[in-house]
This record gives C-alpha cells, sequence and structure tokens, in this order.
C-alpha cells in the first residue's frame, strides 16, 4: 500500500476502492495525519468536521471525535445519516455512513460506526506541492473585502494549484470550506506581492500548537501570477533538492 498517494502525472479519474485491507490503509493515513473530516447529514445543508480517533479492523469499526459546530453532534445522535469528505495530498475521499453510535472512547465522547464497503478515491492535484520552511514566515494575507474580512497566515507549502497555510490561535469558526477570499495575496520572496483568489478547502485547529492549519485553491489567478507562483514552487523544488544533496555528506 506505500504508493496510494504516490503523485501521478496529473489529476486522475476518481475510483471506487473496494478492497477492505486499502479502504483500512487509507482510513489508518487518515488518522495519523489528523486530516479533517468534512461531515454533511442527507437533507441539511450546514457541515461539520471532526477527525477519525481509532480504526479497528478486528471489530469492522471505526471512531470519529465530536464535531465541530456541537450541533452536529445532536444530528448524529439521532442516527441521521451522512456524507464524510475528506483531503490527503491533494486526493478527495469520500464515503457514506447510515448512521452512528455515541460511545466513550478512552474516557473521551466519540462516534463508533461500520468501516465503510466502498470509499471513492479521488486524486485532483497532480502539481508537484513544496514544503516551506517555518522559519521562512511567507505571509499569506487572505481577504475578502466585500465581507469586510482580512486574516494574517503564513505559507506551509505551495503547488501551481493551492497551498497550506497556518494561522494563529483558533481561526475554525470563522474559515469555512467553500468560502472564496477574492482580494487574497501571496508575500512571496524576491517576487513580491501576487494576488488571488482562494477557495477555502479545509481547516483543522491545532490545539496542541494553538493554531490553524487551512488548505486553501487557487482560483482565477492572473497569467503573472500563475508565472511568478510556478517559478517559487520551482526555486523550493531545487532548494529541497540541493539540501538532500548536502544532507548526503
Amino acid at each position: 500500500m506505500s504508493n496510494l498517494f504516490s503523485q501521478e502525472t496529473g489529476p486522475q479519474p476518481p475510483r471506487e476502492v473496494r478492497a477492505p485491507v486499502e479502504i483500512l490503509s487509507l482510513l489508518r493515513t487518515l488518522m495519523q495525519a489528523r486530516d479533517a473530516l468534512t461531515i454533511s447529514f442527507t437533507d441539511r445543508a450546514q457541515k461539520f468536521q471532526s477527525f477519525i480517533v481509532n480504526v479497528d479492523a478486528d471489530k469492522g469499526t471505526m471512531w470519529i471525535d465530536e464535531m465541530i459546530p456541537r450541533e452536529g453532534d445532536r444530528y448524529a445522535s439521532q442516527g441521521e445519516s451522512f456524507r464524510i469528505d475528506a483531503w490527503h495530498e491533494g486526493i478527495h475521499m469520500r464515503w457514506s455512513c447510515p448512521g452512528a453510535s455515541k460511545v466513550m472512547l478512552d474516557d473521551a465522547p466519540a462516534y463508533a460506526f461500520a468501516l465503510p464497503e466502498e470509499l471513492i478515491y479521488h486524486q485532483k492535484r497532480g502539481a508537484f506541492r513544496a514544503s516551506v520552511r517555518r522559519t521562512a514566515d511567507i505571509a499569506v494575507e487572505i481577504a475578502a473585502p466585500d465581507r469586510d474580512r482580512r486574516f494574517t497566515s503564513y505559507l506551509m507549502d505551495l503547488s501551481a494549484t493551492g497551498c497550506k497555510v497556518r494561522l494563529e490561535g483558533d481561526r475554525s469558526k470563522s474559515l469555512k470550506p467553500g468560502e472564496e477570499y477574492s482580494s487574497s495575496v501571496l508575500h512571496l520572496p524576491d517576487v513580491g506581492r501576487v494576488s488571488v483568489t482562494v477557495e477555502v478547502r479545509h481547516v483543522v485547529f491545532r490545539e496542541e500548537a494553538n493554531e490553524t492549519h487551512a488548505g486553501l485553491m487557487f482560483k482565477l489567478q492572473s497569467a503573472q501570477a500563475q508565472r511568478s507562483i510556478d517559478r517559487f514552487v520551482n526555486y523550493l523544488q531545487r532548494e529541497a533538492r540541493r539540501l538532500e544533496k548536502e544532507d548526503l555528506f
């Protein structure tokens, strides 16, 4: 299963995963990475977030944490069906759940339900994603003047099609998946201000670090902005290769 998340030459069509061993591996990867789950209840517009906290192959069961906002817990406790969407390294996974049971897991509330028999796996990003050193402090302004909303964040990684950023404190209630910020700016070293429109794809609060991580997708950027982003990604890629070579000696 080592190649489940390998980047191929470009975006791939969705495929149905039915092999239990592959489903188990994918779910465990989401759990270990603490990737956020987006939960959508049938016939309800509001979306909720949670995390996988345990997966048990022998019992055929998985557990997720309490939901944010907490209203999702009420819907789950009522036995309502829902869909789960998750993203990991440019791969979108989704599956359906007919209902969950509230339980206590390691003295904490959680929701238990059967492992999915089918999971949709869709590699949506074929672009190389370059990591950015935390000490670089490359600022990303996330702004929507029409809604009088502005956040300062810092780049964690960057690709031709999107980026991951970190913000101080808990911003999980302020930044919502699906929102667009039309006046955002990347402050790239030796490049300057690069104006982009971004769409928030996922948001997760890291309590241990007191910071929020958000995945952003670029939308409607100019050709000049795209070239600037591509050049900076290439620079990061060259730097990563240079540092790898230095580590060999």
